[in-house]
C-alpha cells in the first residue's frame, strides 16, 4: 500500500510536510532531503547513546592520552558527543554535521547537560575548517553510508561515490596528530582502499558488516559492490 501511495502525485510532498511538523529526528531527516548539501553522505540523523562501547574501548587502549581531544564527524543530535565525554572524562570534543536541525538539537543537548566548557558543535560537511594534527581521537560512526543502499545494488553510483568518500576521510585524517585513532564503523567504502591508509595500523579492524540495527553494502573504488567479507570497519592508529 505505501509503495502505491509514494507514486501518487504530491506525497513525496506531503511526506516532507508530515515531517517538518513532527519535528525532533523526522524533521531532521527531512530537512536534509530539503537541502541536499553538498557532500551529503548519510540523510537519515538516526543515533542513540552509548552505540559503540567495544571500539570506543579499543580507541581507548590505544591512545597516549587519557583525556584525548576528540573530533566527531556526523555528530547528528548530540548523543554521540554526551556518548564520548562519559567515556572520555576530561576531553575536549568538536562534533561536526552538516545538518543545521542537526546542529541545534546536539547544542541544546550539550547545553542541557552543562557542558558548554567542554564540548562545541559546528555545521560542515568535512573537516576542512579544523587545524591539522589536532585531535588524538576521530570517529565516523554510521555516517559514509545510505539507506537507500540497504537492498545491495551492483554499483552505488547516484547515490554516493568513493571519490567523496576518500576526500572527506583524507581531510578527517588530516586533523590527527601522530599517534592519533581513527575510528571508522558502517560505511559503503573500506578505509584501506584510501591512500591515507598507508599512514595508518589496525588496531581493530574486519568488523562485522551489520547489527540488528544496521545493514551496510560495501562498495570499492570504483563504486561497484564487493564481498561483506572484505570489510575493515573499525579501529586503526596513525603511525607516530
Amino acid at each position: 500500500m505505501k509503495r502505491t501511495l509514494r507514486r501518487l502525485p504530491g506525497w513525496q510532498s506531503l511526506s516532507l510536510a508530515k515531517a517538518l511538523v513532527t519535528g525532533g529526528e523526522p524533521r531532521q531527516n527531512a530537512v536534509a532531503r530539503i537541502l541536499r548539501p553538498d557532500n551529503l553522505f548519510q540523510p537519515q540523523g538516526t543515533t542513540a547513546y552509548d552505540r559503540y562501547p567495544e571500539e570506543l574501548g579499543a580507541a581507548a587502549a590505544a591512545l597516549a592520552t587519557a583525556t584525548p581531544d576528540i573530533l566527531s564527524f556526523g555528530c547528528s543530535s548530540g548523543e554521540e558527543l554526551l556518548t564520548l565525554r562519559r567515556h572520555f572524562p576530561g576531553s575536549r570534543i568538536r562534533g561536526l554535521d552538516i545538518n543545521p536541525v542537526a546542529v541545534r538539537a546536539a547544542r541544546r543537548l550539550v547545553h542541557d547537560a552543562d557542558e558548554d566548557a567542554a564540548i562545541t558543535v559546528a555545521r560542515s560537511g568535512d573537516a576542512g575548517g579544523e587545524p591539522a594534527e589536532s585531535y588524538d581521537l576521530v570517529v565516523a560512526l554510521a555516517v559514509f553510508r545510505h539507506a537507500s543502499l540497504n537492498d545491495a545494488p551492483e554499483s552505488c553510483v547516484g547515490v554516493l561515490d568513493f571519490a567523496s568518500f576518500e576526500r572527506t576521510v583524507t581531510g578527517l585524517t588530516a586533523c590527527l596528530r601522530p599517534g592519533g585513532v581513527f575510528v571508522i564503523r558502517h560505511a559503503n567504502f573500506r578505509f584501506t582502499d584510501c591512500a591515507v591508509a598507508a599512514d595508518f595500523e589496525p588496531v581493530m579492524a574486519g568488523l562485522p558488516s551489520s547489527n540488528e540495527h544496521v545493514v551496510t553494502p560495501l562498495y570499492d573504488r570504483a563504486n561497484r559492490r564487493v564481498a561483506p567479507e572484505s570489510r575493515d570497519d573499525g579501529v586503526y592508529r596513525k603511525h607516530g
